[in-house]
């Protein structure tokens, strides 16, 4: 049986899990596709196109990918209580994901979904986390310096007891390997185009050790776009204070999904509140894109923000 698209296989089949081999993995379509309430797990070969896309499914869906070095063809496997049903055909895109690619050919629910389901297990057994592997190995694809960045950052374990303290150890510790320079100014250059290359994609950049919550690229770009015109006064000069202020009206213009809504649930909770405004991770984020200034309002006891001049 030939299906027209993955949509109609799907609609055939209705799976609760799907489990994925690709030798071209889309990110635009696994984010599509990982939207939907499907558990879904993919093994690929690369390159990724839209790796960002796909970072993005990791951390808001539940969903795991794994790189493999070598795939002879891409399959598609369909579960659904005792039911097993595979496809073959059609790297996993967007449009493969959204009916415009067309030739995914369906394979009998019998001896060759079986078949193909061995085959897969194998494969994941021996398949690496594709956040552990090297980004070279991904393809350098239009957005591979941002991904590069952005995986290298989550690798790292920061360390600090404050702001300044994080930066300058990251800088000193990391600055070669995650951005291929140590010069500040540059670092802080590509570290903002990285941002705002993400700006309006829900992708974490690392974990918040204090308060267990993931720092997203889109909280670091709306943090620093809201202090453009701040509501507040600190000696005279115009400023925000206080970091759940910030996140909180940041949160407005960020991207709604599952790790923004991690953010807004802790933020009703005043023990999570206090953790979120004593927490140095959100603001040595801003400070390592150069364009923030943050001191300490000792009456307060908290941090204020404001642009550099």
């Amino acid at each position: 049986m030939l299906c027209a698209s993955l949509e109609n296989c799907l609609s055939e089949y209705r799976p609760r899990e799907i489990l994925i081999a690709t030798r071209i993995l889309g990110g635009a379509g696994l984010r599509s596709l990982v939207s939907r309430e499907y558990s879904v797990k993919v093994v690929t070969q690369g390159p990724v196109l839209g790796k960002l896309k796909m970072l993005e499914a990791i951390d808001n869906f539940n969903v795991e990918v794994r790189y493999v070095p070598k795939l002879f063809s891409s399959f598609y496997i369909f579960k659904r209580e005792q039911t097993v049903c595979a496809a073959f055909g059609g790297d996993l895109t967007y449009d493969v994901v959204s009916g415009s690619s067309t030739g995914v050919l369906l394979s009998n629910c019998g001896d060759d979904a079986l078949g193909a389901l061995k085959f897969f297990e194998k494969l994941w057994e021996r398949a690496r986390n594709i956040l552990e592997v090297d980004p070279y190995l991904v393809g350098r694809t239009r957005d591979w310096n941002h991904y590069r960045v952005i995986a290298e950052l989550r690798s790292l374990k920061l360390k600090g007891d404050d702001e300044e303290e994080i930066v300058d150890r990251l800088v000193r510790e990391h600055a070669r390997r995650v951005f291929g320079i140590d010069d500040y100014d540059e670092i802080a250059r590509r570290y903002w185009s990285t941002i705002f290359s993400a700006r309006n994609i829900s992708v974490k950049l690392v974990d918040d050790p204090t308060t267990g919550l993931p720092i997203t690229a889109p909280l670091v770009y709306y943090s620093v776009r809201i202090l453009r015109n701040p509501t507040d006064t600190c000696n005279g000069s115009p400023c925000l204070k206080t970091t759940v202020k910030l996140i909180e009206r940041s949160l407005k213009y960020a991207p709604a999904s599952p790790v923004h809504e991690a953010w807004k649930r802790s933020l009703k909770n005043g023990q999570e509140r206090r953790k979120i405004d004593a927490s140095p991770y959100l603001p040595a984020l801003l400070l390592l894109t150069g364009k923030v200034e943050i001191d300490y309002d000792r009456g307060l006891g908290t941090r204020t923000y404001r642009l550099k001049k």
